[in-house]
């Protein structure tokens, strides 16, 4: 049978399915999710019919859902304290509901020349389809790297932020609690409301609960993906919630006014612990680390007080393509700043991308929840030398999303290879003597089905090849321009020691 007519196939059965609990229909449809882009990335289906049919199971999933919300509210409705089975449903419903299909009917699953009407934003929602990944071409391979995408109508984005409120935004009777003796019930109201809440504002919540706490807190928990973290159980009766760089990148489009409402409106006692803000300069243009040094020395990075410690990090003296970095200020003050080659550091020896970015912490100075809105404010009144960058830029566009999609690339396959090779090469070529391939590799094989780290983009890159139809490798034109019309037979490394010796 074709490949496509066969997943419509499973498509229509799983919509004529009765399913028994919530529980089954989300494990269905990450099925049927995993197997239509194992289909695109083998060919087998094309970009836009992958498209078609992801927009028709998630019309399914969220009527599905909404059967199962309609009924628990009848419940509800008579029951004044359900479970977090139920409250799991009721979240999981209303986020998809919001962020997913926009409360449109879908048509009958069959229509594949129907029109996409969806809202632009939400090409958008949680994950991001890799709207803000840059490719990195390393000698082992090509490599993603998440880069820090601009507020909409600002020259700069966030990269971190940590904020914090008092349990009882709640409810007053959680004032009362003292997280000392009662963490139970605290972690009712993190799974029941914050879960909800950080749904709602960033597209995902509450992933695994750890062991222990951290930061004199007794309790903690990942959020999905480990896109940040959850710390509560302080004797301060206060909750604080960390979105790494990851996060801020992955979020969905206008997290940060979402952020920004709940603080000012919603949540009791609201404080910016710390927020990072950052400027990408993919081509070099705008800002080097040697133009960095020289304003450093024009004394543009003082700005009061005593002069700011600054540091040289790298091979600034006989450059070798692996990165420079200067810092200014203390780790541990309220404002430290770092340029740096970021390109390079990621392991792309001739890229010309340099990240400025800046850290503010609430140690010795108030963080106006206004940073969420109007970072760029707040980037350029930091120092002299970033409103000189600011200014500098004048006119110049900022890489939209999808612009900076085309810049990412599929994660380093070959470097993970190379160091199991150089590692365990011996073993296994010893033991493939007298065990059969398939049986050597469930022998070494890690009882855990989790991707490495090192490799939690190469997915990324597969969708990066079926989103754009175009192949993430680059080309001869793109890696080597000197040459390009020569005939001219040369080695690659050479050609690279002699760019950056330019």
């Amino acid at each position: 049978m074709n490949p496509l007519f066969k997943i419509i196939e499973q498509i229509k059965d799983f919509d004529n399915e009765i399913a028994p609990n919530a529980v089954h229909v989300f494990k269905a449809k990450t099925a049927l999710d995993e197997e239509i882009h194992a289909l695109t990335a083998f060919g087998d289906i094309t970009a836009n019919d992958s498209l078609t049919l992801k927009n028709m199971l998630d019309g399914i999933f969220i009527n599905k859902l909404k059967k199962f919300d309609s009924e628990l509210s009848k419940k509800i409705a008579y029951v004044p304290d359900h479970s977090i089975q139920q409250s799991f449903v009721q979240n999981l419903s209303k986020t998809c509901e919001k962020h997913i299909v926009n409360h449109r009917e879908f048509p009958p699953i069959y229509n594949m020349g129907e029109k996409d009407e969806y809202p632009q934003s939400e090409k958008y929602a949680f994950p991001r389809h890799l709207d803000n990944h840059k490719l990195i071409s390393t000698p082992q391979g090509v490599v993603p790297v998440l880069c820090c995408v601009p507020v909409q109508g600002q020259d700069v984005g966030h990269d971190w932020v940590t904020f914090s409120f008092c349990q009882s935004t709640f409810g007053e009777k959680y004032s009362f609690i003292d997280p000392q003796h009662n963490i139970e019930a605290l972690t009712d109201a993190i799974e029941t409301h914050l879960d909800q809440w950080l749904f709602e504002m960033f597209g995902f919540g509450l992933g695994k609960k750890r062991d222990k706490g951290m930061h004199w807190y007794q309790c903690a928990y990942e959020l999905q993906d480990n896109l940040g973290m959850v710390l509560y159980g302080h004797k301060s009766r206060r909750i604080a919630v960390q979105i790494n760089g990851s996060g801020c990148s992955l979020a969905r489009l206008g997290w940060n006014e979402r952020l920004y409402d709940f603080l000012h409106d919603q949540a009791r006692k609201a404080k910016l612990n710390r927020v990072d803000l950052a400027f990408d300069d993919f081509e070099g243009e705008f800002i080097t680390t040697e133009l960095a040094d020289e304003w450093d020395d024009a004394g543009l990075f003082f700005s009061g007080g005593r002069p700011p410690e600054v540091n040289h990090l790298g091979n600034w003296k006989r450059i070798t393509g692996k990165g420079r970095t200067l810092t200014i200020g203390d780790r541990t003050s309220y404002k430290f700043a770092r340029i740096y080659e970021r390109g390079k550091k990621e392991g792309d020896n001739m890229s010309p991308w340099v990240r400025a970015e800046i850290e503010f912490k609430a140690t010795q100075a108030h963080i106006p929840l206004d940073i969420l809105l109007n970072p760029t404010d707040y980037f350029s009144g930091a120092y002299p030398a970033f409103r000189l960058l600011i200014e500098k830029l004048g006119d110049y566009a900022l890489p939209t999303k999808l612009e900076i999609v085309k810049k990412q690339s599929k994660i380093n396959e070959l470097k993970a290879i190379s160091i199991m090779k150089h590692q365990f090469g011996k073993y296994m070529r010893h033991f493939a003597k007298y065990i059969e391939p398939s049986e050597l590799i469930r022998l070494l094989s890690s009882d855990k089905d989790e991707v490495p780290k090192r490799l939690q983009f190469s997915m990324a890159a597969v969708h990066q090849a079926i989103c754009t139809n175009q192949p993430i490798q680059k080309s001869f034109a793109d890696e080597f321009p000197l040459f390009v019309g020569a005939d001219y037979n040369f080695e690659k490394p050479i050609y690279e020691e002699f760019i950056n010796a330019i």
